[in-house]
């Protein structure tokens, strides 16, 4: 019992901590810096900065695998084909993670040549800027995109096993369906860019809530211990 909720609070650190990332990220870090018009100035004049926020970003991203991975054994109890469903996105979404920050690092390596060059080729650094904006653009949406897979699959699993009370695992499923709304909605229409934080702060709420439940009071001892009796007698009776 006492390693499942070493477990559990293991876990809550872990939630907690990407939670505080994202936000160091995208509301101070990186966002302010690349998503503005400005940013062939921006980026370059703060490069210390990005690098630090490209680096965090990849430990946040780590940490999903990370979870997936601790969380495995006890998904498997339940599940065992969801368990790998959500392990491999949670992989899949490192994956693209990784390429995200890359792109944030070639915005960067721009910006420092267009600083370099001074006021020559303003108009051959604009496109390549512009193309390289669109680029991180696309793929910081579609980072956030393919996180959404494995969020379900995660609420679903601890809906159906009961390790929390269902309220926070219910909570969390409408969160990720407003989180997939405003992704959606920014995809299809830039215009509504700033919807999906508002659609975003659901999920950024039950996040925190999660995390603060498992690291005092843990899993539900009781259904692990049901669980594991259910196994063994299984297995005496085979």
């Amino acid at each position: 019992m006492k390693s499942n909720k070493k477990t559990a609070r293991i876990i809550g650190v872990l939630l907690l901590l990407q939670f505080i990332i994202g936000v160091l990220i995208h509301q101070f870090l990186l966002g302010p810096i690349i998503f503005v018009s400005e940013f062939l100035t921006n980026v370059a004049a703060n490069s210390t900065q990005v690098i630090i926020a490209v680096l965090i970003g990849l430990i946040g991203s780590a940490i999903s695998v990370g979870i997936a991975v601790i969380l495995l054994p006890i998904f498997r109890k339940y599940s065992p084909g969801l368990a790998l469903w959500y392990l491999g996105f949670s992989i899949i979404g490192f994956t693209i993670s990784v390429v995200d920050n890359l792109s944030a690092l070639s915005v960067l390596s721009l910006s420092q040549e267009y600083v370099k060059s001074g006021a020559a080729n303003t108009d051959y650094f604009q496109i390549f800027g512009d193309v390289l904006y669109a680029t991180r653009w696309w793929t910081h949406y579609l980072d956030m995109l393919v996180a959404f897979f494995a969020l379900p699959v995660f609420y679903y699993i601890l809906f159906m096993s009961k390790l929390i009370p269902r309220f926070i695992s219910a909570w969390g499923g409408i969160a990720v369906v407003l989180m997939l709304t405003g992704i959606m909605l920014t995809i299809f229409d830039k215009a509504t860019h700033g919807t999906e934080m508002i659609l975003l702060l659901p999920l950024g709420l039950n996040r925190l809530f999660l995390s603060a439940w498992l690291m005092i009071k843990g899993f539900n001892s009781s259904i692990i211990f049901s669980q594991s009796t259910n196994m063994a007698k299984a297995e005496y009776n085979f």
